[in-house]
This record gives structure tokens, sequence and C-alpha cells, in this order.
């Protein structure tokens, strides 16, 4: 293949950054660090996230996805709902920190807001629901990986959940069965919850 004929390299990747990077030295690595962290308010948050800076870096990946399921429809009619948006938020906190604890948490988070704003407004999109659906199950499978004195405050946020999670779909039923075999996993000595029956209420 001549000169001419040659195909440009059609995509830039992670390899082709890190051979640019070897020729960084200290101060110049923490100068592209420093213009990454002002271009954009998620690189703040993960960096905050990464070095464990501020009272509780959580909170910056809750507000996230507070603003992509729930979003203040009252004050702006064309309030953008984002399924995407929230899992990112759930991905770079994973990337950032990966901490089990604050996954269950954020997912758990997901959960709530999901059901009260459904509840609250009647949304009833059939992705959405999905979504709420996979983080439910994804947050009660974490559970048989959890010690004993961690179980009784997501197993309690799992139930309010499935109890209040009333807006159709099958959702209901999705959660009571999903719990329910999660909890058959647990050693019936260490937890007090009912495991309830599809169908009831």
């Amino acid at each position: 293949m001549t000169e001419r004929t040659k195909r440009p390299k059609s995509k830039v990747t992670w390899s082709d950054v890190k051979s640019k990077l070897a020729d960084f030295d200290r101060a110049g690595l923490q100068q592209l660090v420093a213009d990454l962290y002002v271009f954009h308010k998620d690189n703040q948050t993960f960096l905050h996230a990464r070095f464990g800076l501020g009272e509780n870096p959580l909170e910056a990946y809750k507000q996230r996805i507070q603003a992509a399921l729930a979003p203040d429809i009252s004050r702006k009619r064309n309030a953008n709902i984002s399924v995407a948006a929230a899992k990112k938020a759930i991905s770079e906190y994973n990337k950032a920190v990966g901490d089990p604890l604050g996954i269950l948490e954020l997912r758990l988070f997901w959960c709530e807001t999901a059901v009260k704003f459904s509840m609250d407004y009647g949304y009833g999109d059939v992705g959405y629901l999905d979504a709420l659906a996979l983080q439910y199950s994804e947050a009660c499978i974490v559970l048989s990986a959890l010690d004993e004195p961690l179980l009784e405050d997501p197993i309690e946020r799992l139930t309010n959940i499935r109890d209040d999670a009333q807006m159709g779909y099958g959702i209901w039923d999705y959660m009571a069965d999903t719990l329910g075999k999660a909890l058959l996993k647990l050693p019936m000595t260490t937890v007090e919850a009912e495991i309830p029956q599809t169908g009831s209420s």
C-alpha cells in the first residue's frame, strides 16, 4: 500500500494517550489533572470520590441519579428523564471508588427515587421500569455477600421499596419474588424478615 493510499487510524485508544503521558513530568501531569478538574464538574466529583475528599462522596452521585430519574417536572415541563445518565453515575462511582457498599447504596437510592417518582406522577415508561427492576435485582443479589451486621438496613429498605411499588407493570410481583428468593439464600438465624408470597399485598 503506497503512502497515498494509506488509511488514517480511525480511532484513538487509551494506548495512544498512554504513550503521550510517558513524556510528561510530575508538574505536567499535575497541570493536566488540574485542567481536567476545571473542565467538567463530573471530573471534580470523580476525583473527590477517588481521594475520599468531602464529607460524603456518595452525595454528588445521588444528586445526579435524582436529577436523572426524578427531575422537578412541576417547574420544568420538558424535564429530561434519563436512565442512561443514572447508569453513568453508578458506573463512574464504581470506577472512582469501587466500594461495593457504596454501589449498593446507590442502587437502593435509585430504587427509592424511581418508585417515588413513578407513584407521584404516574410515570410508567417501560424502559424506566425495566431499569428499576434491574437495579432492585442487583441490590438483592448483594445481600448474600454481606456480613450479618450489615444486612438489616438493606433488607428493610428493599422491603419498603417493594411495598411502595404499586405502579403496576408487574413490578410488585417481581420485587416480591426477587426479594423472597434472596432472603431464602440467607441463614434464617441471622435474618428476621418477611418472605413475601408473589401475588399477595
